[in-house]
């Protein structure tokens, strides 16, 4: 039997069926408790926080929040309306312009000129938005930084870009310059420094990037980016090098060869005189093309060619003309004599002579003068179809041309060398097998001529070239022709010493080749014989045959074959090769 009140039974029952039913033990308990214990004071803070928020809000209505500024302008606790005053008033004024400063000079762009506007209302929206949009951390954050500092923002302004850098680009072209080095100005025998100055180049592209900072703190003054260049040469080294010049020309410059005495005048020295910038200096030295023309009459006295030894024919013999030794002024010896002692005091001068020995000595040419006769053939110009006064004058200027050449051991003789640089008659000549009228009919018969008399002297031909007809003065197989830039006639001397050649018309109606030289020891023999002779062509070949001093043959076959087109005359005819109407000639030599 219980003692205790029904109703305490059933309230402490009801308590320990609680706990049992909802899991409770004594440990959960405290955990509880502690929690409830962290969360009230959060909840106490949060609702601090939303009241002081609330009443910041009340406070700040209508107004921008402390410590906002644009453009460096504090606009903090202002309404929109007074913000936007203070805006014009500072933008206004400021905005007027873009002052450009830190160049060579200051200039400035009117707000017209490119187009400059400030919006007010926008830049006071921007002002007014700080700490009121966006999300909540980015409000705070703006808020905390306004409280604890300044907030500026970017007045909202624009204005035409292009238009900037038009003007920039404008005032590059006035302001940009380039460097002048120091520089030495001769004037008689006086030198003056010429002083040195900078460039400079504006940079437009980073100078139209700082209106915009000009913009943003609404001061309307833009720094100028350009980068000043510095001459290569500056004042100080042109005034020391003025200074080497003054020494140089202090007196006047004695120079003395062989006897005779020359003087370079003080203004001559100043005119021979040159200046170059090297490695930030001026070295002072002698233009030595201008020392040249100022001791052109020393030059012409002391200077002289030396004379090739020669041969010249004499009662069938063979003479030397004696050569001479020539001199000339050393140069490079006197001009670096000059250089090393002309900025140094020194004015007297022994001029360095040295002597120059001619290609061909007489003693030389004694030793490998032509002896004799080695090689001669002739041929007849009366037998062409022009026998015009014009055609024998091309002979005689082609022939004269020729006359006295001297080859050398190993040299090679060019017809097209001699003949080509001169001025001929206009005659007949056959181009492709059809006479013409052209400049220096009859050059072929000259060539072909002493073509043949160097097959007689045994030399190595080494270019000819047959006509495309045959022709009446030589026999076909030994003719030579010419075409300037084409086709010419060459051969080389093979023989140990100096060949003369000789050439000349006669007035017996004949041309004559000579070749003199040192006898060789061979025999030559030439002839052709036609292989064809018809009305359509010809074919012509050509013998030779060679022998030495004792009587061996070198060489005894055919030398060459030619094949050769009917001619057509200048009225059209046509004359076959086999026509009585076209000579044979013999083998002349």
């Amino acid at each position: 039997m219980s003692l205790k009140n029904p109703r305490d039974r059933m309230r402490s029952r009801t308590s320990f069926e609680t706990r049992e039913a909802s899991g409770s033990l004594p440990g959960h308990h405290s955990k509880a408790l502690r929690r409830r214990r962290i969360i009230g004071p959060v909840l106490v803070v949060c609702a601090l926080v939303a009241a002081l928020a609330a009443l910041d809000y009340w406070a700040n209505s209508g107004k921008i929040f402390d410590g906002v500024a644009v453009g460096g302008v504090p606009v903090g606790g202002q309404t929109p309306a007074e913000a936007g005053r203070m805006i014009d008033e500072r933008g206004g004024e400021a905005l007027q312009e873009i002052r450009f400063t830190g160049g060579p000079e200051e200039f400035s762009l009117t707000a017209k000129e490119i187009g400059l506007n400030l919006d007010t209302e926008s830049t006071v929206d921007q002002a007014y938005a700080v700490g009121r949009e966006g999300s909540i951390p980015k409000r705070i954050g703006e808020r905390l930084e306004a409280a604890w500092g300044t907030v500026d923002t970017a007045p909202v302004v624009d204005y035409e870009r292009e238009a900037v850098r038009s003007e920039l680009e404008g005032q590059a072209r006035r302001l940009n310059q380039q460097p002048r080095d120091a520089s030495v100005s001769i004037t008689g025998s006086e030198a003056e420094a010429l002083e040195s100055r900078e460039g400079y180049t504006l940079d437009v592209e980073a100078t139209a990037s700082n209106v915009d900072g000009a913009l943003e703190d609404l001061s309307g003054e833009a720094e100028v980016a350009g980068e000043t260049v510095v001459p290569a040469v500056l004042t100080p080294e042109a005034e020391e090098a003025a200074g080497a010049a003054r020494e140089a020309m202090a007196q006047p410059v004695t120079l003395n060869a062989e006897g005779e005495e020359w003087e370079i005048s003080p203004q001559d020295t100043g005119q021979t005189l040159s200046f170059t910038p090297r490695g930030g200096e001026m070295r002072v030295g002698l233009d030595r093309e201008r020392l040249r023309g100022v001791l052109s009459d020393m030059y012409a006295e002391v200077n002289v060619e030396p004379v090739e030894a020669g041969f010249r024919v004499r009662d069938n013999d063979v003479a030397v003309t004696a050569g001479q030794t020539g001199k000339e002024i050393d140069e490079e010896a006197m001009f670096d004599a000059l250089e090393a002692g002309l900025f140094n005091g020194k004015r007297d001068y022994e001029v360095p002579i040295i002597t120059t020995d001619p290609e061909l000595t007489t003693a030389e040419a004694e030793e490998l003068k032509p002896t004799e006769r080695i090689g001669t053939y002739r041929t007849d110009y009366t037998l062409t179809s022009d026998k015009s006064p014009e055609r024998v004058d091309n002979l005689s200027i082609a022939s004269n041309a020729i006359n006295g050449t001297v080859l050398a051991p190993g040299e090679i003789f060019s017809a097209n060398d001699i003949l080509s640089p001169l001025t001929y008659n206009e005659t007949k000549v056959i181009i492709e097998g059809k006479e013409e009228k052209a400049d220096g009919g009859g050059l072929c018969q000259v060539s072909s001529t002493l073509y043949m008399a160097a097959n007689y002297a045994g030399l190595d031909i080494v270019e000819r070239h047959p006509h495309s007809s045959q022709l009446p003065y030589i026999r076909p197989g030994m003719d030579a022709t010419v075409w300037f830039g084409a086709l010419d006639m060459k051969f080389q001397n093979t023989s140990d010493g100096y060949l003369l050649l000789r050439e000349y018309v006669a007035d017996d109606g004949y041309i004559y080749a000579e070749i003199w030289g040192q006898p060789t020891g061979k025999t030559v023999e030439m002839d052709s014989e036609p292989e064809y002779l018809g009305a359509d062509y010809s074919k012509w070949i050509t013998y030779q045959k060679v022998t030495d001093e004792d009587g061996e043959v070198i060489y005894d076959d055919v030398f060459h074959e030619d094949t050769y087109q009917p001619l057509i005359d200048e009225k059209g005819k046509t004359i076959a090769p086999n026509s009585e109407e076209l000579n044979i000639a013999p083998v002349n030599y």
